[in-house]
């Protein structure tokens, strides 16, 4: 595995880096570096990214990166690869300590369940809070402030807890519509804003769904009596809605191991997740908060019809677990560097699809 140990600064730092990459960030050291893991190749390399000095990053399944300034909070959308910036309004005060981010897709046409006329989705930024029921957004190109939407999803009663408010945390982005899994119930939901009337700004996000019951992983004969936990992703791939579930044993506090991973394609004719084990010639890419995102597998070397999960559930965080959902197997891909300390959970940077 090749590394490079003095950090380079360009124009474009990562310009000729072989995308999709696992991003160690080190925070605001002396050098602010970070190293960037191609898992197609295995090679590392050590970087200084002024996008990331005195900033909040927030990655997108879409490849973007939305910057935030610590002190103006000034925000742009950054494409990794060319280095251009796109401005946004500035936010009001600092993002949620826990959210996510994701850009809807400026080439959407109206989704065919609408049918009166309606022009296409906007296309917008989108911040959603992961502690608390609250959504932050704005327009990519025109917008003139970020809008701040709360919503109830109701609570979570457990006897003897106080109660908890329910927040959105799988989310992805289809033919311009933000579609989610609704917290406790067998659900799924999406967000939307159309374009059109007299003013200019979004100004809330309509929430219309279906019921769509959870599937189940199956459980091996041995591990059933085991104590399980099951995480759900939510992607876009080749223009359909994907479901990703993971099936951990859990040990006293800790997660032990993966024990299955399936992955299932929305019917909307039926309403129904269907369990799939080819997805074409793509590779799913899992990282902390509900990040999930496809990637094109042969044009990028990655394995295709695999699921790349690089998250510190099982208390690895610096390695990458891809499991074949075709045959079954699974493999460990790891950096062969020493990481020091980092000041976040290693996050994905994927080829940019453009806003």
């Amino acid at each position: 595995m090749e590394t490079t140990k003095k950090p380079r600064e360009d124009t474009s730092p990562l310009a000729a880096a072989s995308f999709p990459l696992l991003v160690y960030d080190h925070g605001e050291q002396l050098d602010n570096s970070q190293i960037a893991l191609s898992v197609a190749d295995g090679s590392s390399r050590t970087y200084q990214l002024p996008e990331m000095r005195n900033s909040r990053c927030l990655e997108t399944p879409q490849g973007l990166v939305l910057i935030i300034d610590n002190a103006s909070f000034h925000c742009s959308l950054w494409n990794p690869q060319t280095g251009e910036r796109t401005p946004l309004p500035a936010m009001e005060e600092a993002p949620p300590q826990y959210c996510r981010c994701l850009v809807s897709d400026t080439g959407s046409s109206t989704p065919p369940w609408v049918t009166d006329g309606a022009a296409p989705p906007e296309s917008l930024v989108l911040v959603c809070d992961l502690a608390r029921p609250e959504l932050l957004f704005c327009r990519i190109r025109g917008g003139g402030a970020w809008v701040r939407q709360p919503y109830d999803m109701g609570r979570y009663e457990i006897p003897g807890f106080p109660p908890t408010v329910r927040t959105i945390h799988e989310m992805a982005v289809l033919m311009g519509m933000f579609f989610f899994l609704h917290p406790g119930e067998e659900a799924v939901g999406a967000l939307v804003s159309f374009a059109g009337g007299d003013d200019p700004e979004p100004r809330h996000l309509g929430f219309p769904g279906f019921d769509a019951p959870l599937p189940t992983l199956h459980r091996k004969e041995e591990a059933k009596k085991e104590l399980t936990a099951t995480k759900s992703y939510l992607l876009e791939s080749n223009r359909e809605l994907f479901l990703v579930r993971l099936m951990f044993v859990v040990g006293g506090t800790a997660m032990e191991r993966i024990e299955e991973v399936g992955a299932y394609v929305m019917d909307f004719a039926e309403h129904r997740w269907r369990r799939v084990v080819g997805i074409g010639d793509a590779a799913f890419l899992l990282g902390p908060y509900g990040f999930a995102a496809s990637c094109p597998a042969a044009e990028h070397g990655l394995k295709e019809g695999c699921v790349y999960f690089a998250c510190d559930d099982l208390g690895d965080s610096n390695d990458v677990h891809v499991f074949d959902l075709k045959d079954g197997t699974r493999e460990l891909v790891r950096p062969a560097q020493d990481m020091p300390v980092l000041s976040r959970k290693p996050f994905w940077l994927v080829p940019p699809v453009l806003p």
